[in-house]
């Protein structure tokens, strides 16, 4: 039975070790960072274009957005309901363009060329549109007329209260006496690297960043930066309001094309430093004297099911809580659904730990059983132990006789911790990916359920519970070099879960309390 007794002494080796590596690569990352040289290419139109007047500004409710005259595209957008960070009050900046870093949206029409179509004809009178309480839309209107009105061209901005997404309408008037082959474009370009996060999750586990889409085949596929090569093109992106966006914790940006028409999306690294993602239509002809009015979506906003399904169909797979979703999503509608009374996610993930190990109960009941067997044959077990010393065979197989005559599986014991193990690594991903929980308080100095405690006490406290768990748990059975394992792990458990969000720390001290109490009811019945 020694193999299993050394089960606890290989978790502790595997958490030493992963320790170690936590923070050989923290400290890798950040010097490798460090070393990194950017190719910095200048792309059109860079932060300095803020400081002129040829810029537009757009606030909503929900949205503050900076549109460039010069090309008619989207060069900054700010989330007004969300903070930059748990510590600071401004807007989230998602949209930007910096000397090192940009993410972009821009779009627009392919063919006038002909007719000396530049974006600095594009005229707008106002450079300020802010939508009023009374109102439900904002509209912003854009206009280029070619030589002697031939060609007009009009792109509309239109903003909707409470929304996160833009609707964006391209109307061309052709005048010219012939026909016009146009396209419609949307792309997002975004910088590769980025400043390095605050928050280090636990496992050296993040959410995913880079590019994705949907299409009549697949509902979410997932493109990394680094497999972007120079141009290339996927067909059949068409319809059912397909989607291509950039992602990224909590938030994305995504271009919902006009699904009447054939689209193609595109893939293609611009730079060493850059890529873009889009789409773009197949050529349509505008005859002579006639118009056409096409419309695209731009969703900039927060990973919020409810709201994106007012735009798409699909585009809520970007909430990817990884490989264990079909466990985290009932999670997540659970946590919801408990925060909808109680008004505080630190309580809601209390609640949701109390529900987990009330179902768990009869499982976890057969562990304490166990070991309560366990405990009571102890004297027995120590009298097998001193007669058959020199001869660990036959000890074995005794002490195997002597489980077997007391019906002790030891190998049920762990069976509860292999059964909680995906809920833990569920309830991580929600954590860490569910925007509702971002920057979510619980009480006093927890301000960020989903970031490490600031001051390290939620850990110290699961260290406590841990070891308190341990100890009431505990074989006797165990020789002194195991117990003197068993007795340090609480406190590598404790360095382990330092980085760990807050909101995962108090799930399993919650947890450990009420394990504790469960097994005082169990051995209370053995009377041990």
């Amino acid at each position: 039975m020694y193999w299993i007794k050394n089960i606890f002494i290989l978790i502790f080796l595997f958490i030493l070790g992963f320790c170690v590596y936590k923070f050989n690569n923290i400290n890798f990352f950040h010097n490798s960072f460090n070393k990194e040289k950017f190719n910095n290419i200048n792309l059109e139109k860079s932060s300095n274009t803020f400081k002129n007047k040829n810029i537009i500004f757009i606030e909503t409710d929900t949205l503050k957005i900076l549109i460039d005259k010069s090309t008619g595209n989207i060069v900054e957008a700010s989330l007004l309901k969300y903070n930059k960070n748990v510590y600071n009050s401004d807007p989230l900046c998602l949209l930007k363009s910096k000397n090192n870093f940009i993410y972009q949206a821009n779009s627009g029409i392919l063919g006038l060329e002909k007719y000396n179509f530049h974006y600095d004809n594009f005229y707008n009178k106002k450079n300020i549109f802010v939508l009023s309480k009374n109102d439900n839309n904002l509209l912003v209107k854009m206009k280029w007329n070619s030589d002697n009105n031939v060609v007009s061209y009009i792109k509309t901005f239109i903003f909707e209260k409470g929304k996160h997404f833009i609707k964006i309408k391209y109307d061309i008037i052709n005048r010219s006496g012939k026909s016009i082959d146009v396209s419609v474009y949307g792309n997002l370009n975004q910088s590769i690297n980025v400043e390095k996060e605050n928050k280090n999750y636990g496992f050296g586990m993040r959410t995913f960043r880079g590019a994705a889409y949907s299409n009549n085949k697949e509902k979410y596929n997932k493109i990394n930066f680094d497999s972007i090569e120079k141009k290339s093109y996927l067909s059949n992106f068409s319809n059912n309001n397909n989607w291509i966006a950039m992602v990224q914790p909590y938030f994305v940006s995504a271009w919902i094309p006009d699904s009447s028409l054939k689209n193609k999306m595109f893939f293609d690294k611009i730079n060493l430093r850059d890529v873009s993602v889009g789409y773009i239509t197949e050529k349509f002809k505008i005859d002579s004297y006639n118009s056409k009015i096409f419309f695209s979506k731009l969703w900039l906003g927060p990973k919020v099911k409810k709201e994106m399904l007012e735009v798409s169909d699909s585009l809520h797979f970007t909430i990817d809580y990884g490989f264990l979703w079909f466990l985290s999503q009932p999670l997540f509608q659970l946590l919801y659904y408990l925060h909808s009374f109680l008004k505080n996610w630190g309580l809601s993930i209390i609640a949701i730990t109390c529900i987990i190990k009330f179902i768990m109960y009869p499982i976890s009941k057969i562990q304490y059983s166990q070991i309560a067997k366990m405990k009571g044959i102890q004297s027995e077990i120590n009298i097998i132990k001193e007669k058959y010393k020199d001869n660990k065979n036959v000890m074995n197989k005794e002490i195997i006789s002597l489980y077997k005559k007391n019906n002790i599986n030891p190998i049920g014991s762990f069976l509860p911790l292999i059964i909680q193990m995906p809920i833990f690594l569920s309830l991580y991903y929600v954590i860490i990916e569910s925007v509702e929980l971002r920057h979510a308080p619980f009480v006093f100095w927890i301000h960020d359920l989903s970031d490490k405690d600031p001051f390290f006490i939620l850990p110290m406290l699961m260290g406590i519970t841990t070891f308190l768990l341990q100890s009431d748990s505990q074989d006797d059975n165990n020789e002194n070099f195991q117990k003197k394992i068993i007795n340090i792990m609480p406190v590598f458990f404790t360095i382990f879960f330092l980085w760990f969000p807050s909101g995962l720390v108090l799930y399993y001290i919650i947890s450990n309390i009420l394990t504790i109490i469960q097994q005082k009811i169990v051995y209370n019945e053995f009377k041990i």
